[in-house]
């Protein structure tokens, strides 16, 4: 067998790994009375444009966090990217810090850039990636799920709000 031949089949191999591993996934349950949940949504207008990001996260008590933010601009991954950042930061300020963490997002890319599905990691997202990963790092025990964007209206909500507000040049606040 070709060494080109060995790898198109390596890489298939771990593609059907991937998919054995989300189809796991979806029929754990969705964590315990303590897990907190979160979506998160990016949004580029157009793409490469402005971006908007949208993420919302929900306690085991009825907390209720949102966020709905310009970006700069970049692409839909930037976008996307950018909102995960903001749900696990908004996470991470929560005392004390989720026992349990479940994040839902409609972008396979980014979902499967950070788990590491992919053979080969997502080109130009290197550093949302390591930032991501090193946020990840600071909970015990987070999941982060993939999901289709129809199922993810609230976060995406908050995205085009964030989008619909974008300033290029927001004013400085009065002293």
């Amino acid at each position: 067998m070709t060494a080109e031949a060995e790898a198109r089949k390596l890489r298939k191999e771990a593609r059907m790994q991937a998919r054995r591993a989300q189809l796991a996934l979806k029929r754990q349950d969705d964590g315990g009375p303590l897990a907190w949940r979160g979506w998160f949504d990016g949004s580029a207008h157009p793409n490469p444009g402005k971006l908007g990001i949208g993420a919302l996260l929900l306690g085991p008590n009825g907390e209720r966090i949102e966020v709905s933010e310009a970006a700069g601009h970049g692409s839909s991954s930037d976008a996307e990217y950018a909102a995960l950042t903001a749900v696990l930061q908004a996470a991470l300020k929560v005392r004390p810090p989720p026992v349990q963490l479940l994040l839902y997002g409609d972008s396979q890319v980014v979902i499967n850039d950070v788990l590491g599905t992919t053979p080969v990691g997502a080109k130009g997202l290197e550093v949302q990636r390591a930032s991501v990963v090193a946020l990840l790092q600071q909970f015990n025990d987070v999941s982060l799920r993939w999901l289709p964007r129809h199922r993810n209206g609230e976060a995406d909500r908050l995205s085009q709000l964030a989008v619909a507000g974008w300033k290029e040049n927001p004013p400085l606040p009065d002293d």
